[in-house]
């Protein structure tokens, strides 16, 4: 395609541009081939060749959260409408299906604003700076599971928490309660009934580790590779039945990268995952 342009310049004396692919790269380059006669005896053209291909994995990393976006979207919202529609249709005379269906509603209304909560906080402008403050890591994941408590009886989760109360941390604390919450919402709504949560931090060498173990489902080699992708679901109809909505551990990967951190995964099948967060 490059050649054929720089043939029709020479033979049209006319500046052609045109974004190309590179085969042998599979790189987007945006092309341009420029006409050189003012002065010169024979004819000579200019090539400029400009790297688009970072833009245009952008411009298709966006396209396809705003496809994610949209379609998760729609699911509560149908069932929402579906339900109401059904009650306005005279179904709310019976108390037992208007019990359940504002039941369903509810719920859908709920995930509706987790969804929308995680998406303003990928989106977040300030989502790189960092505001630090010594932080209680104990109390913060106390906090963290007190949210939790209902579910964690419901399937008779039993918890360890293995951080000492004394342990002070500085780090910026609204992403650090984030990331604790994404992951241990992850380790109890996967988990087995009568399943185990271990949370568990130290600090050496003034980096903080922090791991939350649990025996639920686990994550196969191949999909631990796309575990932190928006949107991605290990499974998908426990997720929406859980009311998850994708973005949990993309979050935790947005917000520990912004932090200077990394999060690691060990997972087995039928056995359980770890999820390691390392802070400077």
């Amino acid at each position: 395609a490059l050649a054929r342009m720089i043939e029709h310049t020479f033979r049209h004396e006319k500046t052609h541009h045109q974004e190309l692919t590179i085969l042998t790269t599979q790189k987007s380059v945006d092309a341009s081939v420029i006409p050189l006669n003012q002065g010169i005896s024979r004819l000579q053209v200019l090539v400029i060749l400009y790297d688009v291909t970072y833009l245009r994995q952008v411009e298709k990393m966006q396209l396809d959260f705003v496809g994610n976006v949209s379609h998760e979207l729609k699911t509560p919202v149908t069932a929402i409408s579906g339900f109401a529609e059904t009650l306005l249709g005279g179904a709310k005379n019976d108390p037992a299906t208007l019990d359940r269906f504002l039941g369903i509603i509810y719920d859908e209304s709920k995930r509706l604003t987790q969804l929308i909560n995680d998406i303003l906080t990928l989106s977040r402008p300030d989502s790189n700076q960092n505001v630090a403050a010594s932080v209680a890591l104990k109390k913060l994941v106390d906090d963290a599971l007190h949210n939790l408590a209902k579910v964690i009886q419901d399937k008779q989760i039993r918890v360890e928490v293995a951080i000492t109360p004394d342990l002070l941390v500085v780090t910026d604390e609204r992403k650090l309660t984030q990331i604790v919450r994404n992951l241990l919402n992850n380790a109890v709504f996967y988990n087995r009934l009568a399943g185990h949560v271990t949370i568990s931090a130290q600090v050496v060498d003034h980096q903080l580790s922090l791991a939350v173990a649990d025996t639920g489902i686990g994550i196969s080699e191949t999909e631990q590779a796309r575990i932190f992708e928006r949107f991605y679901r290990v499974d998908k109809a426990r997720s929406r039945h859980n009311g998850g909505t994708g973005l949990g551990l993309a979050i935790v990967a947005e917000l520990v990268k912004s932090m200077d951190g990394h999060v690691a995964v060990h997972s087995q099948v039928g056995v359980g995952s770890t999820f390691t967060v390392t802070l400077p």
